[in-house]
């Protein structure tokens, strides 16, 4: 009995290292649509600890908030500017503090009224907040000039703007001498919020409201570009007109739609080849029939390419400005058979939109230059891009830092839409 009980505690301890080492083996099993994600992960991290450059005492701490400062004269004229050093400060009792230059028409106020109201701007009202920010309230009433509504505060001495979404309604309870500028902690009195933005337990839907940031060369919202600083204000002077048209759309995916022009001129900034990349990623994100992904993808940069393709194709000369393009193509060896095949037009129609949409939402420029269907550019591409017989050339999507010139276009026709039947 004792032998036998020895043999099997000899052939368990085998079973167990024998188990032990399979699965000390054995790969975990990754799905596969999470592979790209965890290899893009690993690929960030390898990267490691990047070189550092000094820049001296900078204020670098992104996002800056981007906020109006609402305020009464002594003799009661309403007035507002734009701050960007402006935060919360304290919880109990809740406090937000704002510095101001003294040379302000703001500070003025504010030491006389000790009162002041915080406006948070939805990306609908870019345009104004860049007015108070770039007017002085020594020269005109910029409640008036912009056609806004002075609303006097339920607690404090100070107006507040009532087309803004968010108003908080402050208390000077102390100020603060820092340098060039003066701080002063205001005691927050009352909230008020838009009811369009409250959810039923009084919560803000920040992606409805889409607040804006400070970002030094652009006004930002939720991630895509609203306007430039000292710019947008142009919209409320007779005389003027902004370099770029602020974005009035609190969804972002909209706002690239909405935003989205075709550019013909460009600057001679280099698009990079990371941004290439993303932009064919994108287009690789757009649907296909059966999930065929019947498409291809050539990336030009090199300028001897560029200009040749310029040179073949009779509506793409700004290649020659441009400083990339991107080769949309069908792949017949990936394409349905039959009836079907055609439907490659249509998979990658839907990834050259994907890539234009995601130039815009990227502040670049991009327009889509035909070459199917005819057979004469089909064939030129092909010999610029010694591309195999199997591949037919969509269209080339030029690609680049837009000069400016461009602007979108409304073409919203009801006449197009029939409900129901025509």
């Amino acid at each position: 009995m004792k032998n036998k009980a020895t043999l099997l505690n000899i052939v368990l301890a085998a079973v167990v290292v024998v188990l032990v080492y399979q699965l000390s083996t054995q790969k975990p099993e990754i799905k596969e649509d999470k592979v790209s994600g965890i290899e893009r992960v690993i690929s960030q991290l390898e990267q490691g600890s990047s070189q550092k450059r000094s820049v001296g005492p900078k204020g670098h701490i992104h996002p800056k908030p981007a906020l109006v400062i609402g305020s009464y004269s002594e003799d009661g004229t309403p007035n507002i500017m734009t701050a960007a050093w402006a935060g919360i400060v304290n919880s109990t009792p809740m406090s937000i503090g704002v510095s101001i230059r003294p040379n302000r028409k703001s500070y003025e106020n504010i030491m006389a009224t000790k009162a002041f109201t915080v406006n948070v701007p939805s990306a609908g009202n870019v345009a104004h907040m860049d007015y108070a920010g770039n007017i002085s309230g020594h020269d005109e009433d910029k409640f008036k000039a912009m056609n806004l509504t002075a609303v006097k505060g339920e607690f404090v001495n100070a107006p507040y703007i009532g087309e803004f979404p968010i108003v908080i309604e402050c208390e000077v309870t102390e100020v603060v001498e820092l340098g060039s500028h003066i701080q002063f902690i205001g005691k927050v009195i009352d909230t008020k919020v838009d009811e369009r933005y409250l959810n039923s337990e009084n919560q803000v839907d920040v992606e409805a409201i889409n607040p804006v940031i400070y970002g030094g060369e652009y006004y930002y919202g939720f991630g895509q570009r609203l306007a430039r600083p000292w710019d947008a204000y142009k919209l409320f002077k007779d005389d003027m007109e902004p370099e770029f048209l602020p974005t009035n759309y609190a969804n972002s995916t909209l706002a690239s739609i909405y935003n989205r022009k075709s550019v013909r001129h460009y600057t001679d900034q280099k698009v990079t080849k990371e941004q290439i990349t993303e932009l064919v990623r994108a287009g690789m994100a757009a649907p296909s029939a059966v999930d065929k992904r019947p498409w291809a993808f050539v990336a030009v940069s090199e300028r001897s390419k560029l200009d040749s393709l310029a040179a073949v194709l009779p509506y793409a000369k700004m290649l020659k400005q441009a400083t990339a393009a991107i080769v949309v193509c069908g792949d017949m060896d990936k394409a349905l058979e039959g009836d079907g095949q055609a439907y490659w037009i249509q998979d990658c129609s839907a990834a050259s939109q994907n890539i234009l949409l995601a130039a815009e939402s990227m502040g670049l420029g991009a327009v889509w230059t035909g070459v199917h269907p005819i057979k004469e550019r089909e064939d030129d591409v092909k010999k610029v891009l010694n591309a195999p017989e199997s591949i037919v050339p969509l269209n080339v999507i030029v690609v680049g830092y837009p000069a400016g010139e461009e602007k979108p276009k409304d073409k919203w026709d009801e006449s197009n839409v029939h409900w129901e039947q025509w």
